[in-house]
């Protein structure tokens, strides 16, 4: 049973160590996994730059610590999107060399619809139809590939039986994923009642894309050029739908638009000389439609460019066990007979308007090399991560049932 340390959570500028903590709270919370915090607040200690979207949330992938949310748990309609979900689908139940004959009831109007041109008889892989799902946001490939998955899912080749199945499967999979926000009714993102995500559980989706390193390896293409493999050997030819991909270290990821949805991004940004990873999770920017596909204004790149800016000024990043980031914090983990492995660089928050503290949460005594705890981080009053701890060297002993730091 882990217990909590729970007057750590200080300004780093403060000496934590001295703080007596006899007999310290019990708990029985679960010791935190590294990754993404479970439900964080809504009102972060350090606030996001203005932008013009309902909804925003930032974290840094690596590390798993929060930086920026805006409303993040609001129900929204995401476009395209959705197919960050169809994608991981995919790519969970089917092979990548499997064929997929195109029929007519993939196509989509093409002065209407973000495509990749398929055409009906045409054959291309899983994988091909992965590029042109990502890269162009292709809403045919995203129906091909419901129905060719749906369909050995469902065990019927009717279209409308295959691709309900597919959608059945998105929402089971959401559910293991543990999003409490996102119904997805279309493989495509197209604009349809009772369909939502929100900017926290689009993030932990694609969080799992950038864990696949197929799907992850698309993202990062401006671009493909490729023959389908069927006789016909029509050459496939598209350009991203993301314009920041390549500026300003963005390694992908995929964007969304709709008359409902407004303006929606998810950009996968390196920071840290490429160490970490931050997601930067953009939905219902101010986006207006004109005549078919252009649009104007379309704010969620100026949006991004915003946020990219204040996280440039607002954050460093260094780990958390190097001098002077988290002042007590060596002198704790000795008590403890503790230690980091390889921790991941933590985000700072730069100047003093916010101060960093910690909390730290201790485990039963285990062997070396087995975790044993987990370091909570705060911005201010705000949880914002954490870092799992192991043992190190002999498990340190118990005094009654809690273990005492002094």
């Amino acid at each position: 049973m882990p217990l909590t340390v729970p007057s750590l959570r200080l300004p780093a500028v403060r000496c934590l160590f001295p703080v007596l903590l006899a007999f310290a709270l019990l708990v029985s919370t679960a010791l935190a996994a590294p990754g993404l915090a479970t439900r964080p607040g809504v009102t972060m200690a350090i606030s996001p730059p203005e932008v013009t979207a309902k909804s925003v949330y930032v974290v840094d992938m690596t590390s798993g610590v929060e930086l920026y949310a805006k409303d993040p748990y609001a129900h929204l309609q995401v476009g395209s999107i959705v197919k960050i979900a169809t994608a991981l689908v995919v790519v969970n139940t089917v092979g990548l060399d499997e064929q997929v004959l195109i029929q007519e009831s993939d196509l989509v109007n093409v002065d209407e619809y973000s495509n990749m041109a398929l055409v009906a008889g045409d054959t291309l892989t899983v994988r091909l139809l992965l590029y042109g799902l990502l890269i162009p946001s292709g809403n045919d490939a995203a129906r091909a590939l419901a129905r060719h998955v749906g369909s050995k899912l469902s065990g019927s080749e009717d279209t409308r039986i295959a691709t309900e199945a597919f959608i059945k499967e998105m929402n089971a999979y959401a559910a293991t994923l543990g999003l409490k926000d996102s119904r997805f009714t279309v493989p495509d993102g197209i604009d349809t009642p009772n369909s939502y995500s929100s900017a926290y559980d689009v993030t932990i989706l694609t969080r799992e894309l950038m864990k696949n390193e197929t799907l992850r390896s698309i993202v990062r293409e401006p671009a493909y050029r490729f023959v389908s493999v069927g006789p016909e050997a029509r050459v496939y030819e598209k350009s991203t739908t993301n314009n920041r991909l390549g500026q300003s270290a963005v390694v992908g990821v995929k964007t969304g638009t709709t008359l409902m949805a407004g303006g929606n991004v998810v950009l996968a940004r390196e920071v840290n000389g490429g160490t970490n990873v931050v997601l930067i999770t953009i939905i219902g920017a101010e986006h207006t439609y004109t005549t078919g596909n252009a649009d104007t204004p379309d704010a969620r790149w100026t949006d991004a460019d915003t946020i990219m800016s204040a996280m440039d000024a607002s954050f460093t990043w260094t780990a958390p066990n190097a001098d002077g980031v988290l002042p007590g914090l060596s002198e704790e983990l000795a008590v403890w007979n503790l230690q980091f492995q390889d921790p991941p660089a933590i985000p700072i928050p730069t100047g003093d308007a916010v101060p960093l503290g910690y909390q730290l949460q201790v485990g039963t005594p285990a062997e070396p090399g087995v975790r044993s705890g987990a370091l909570y981080l705060y911005y201010g009053e705000d949880r914002v991560g954490s870092i799992p701890i192991f043992q190190a060297g002999e498990p340190a002993a118990w005094s009654s049932s809690t273990r005492i730091a002094a």
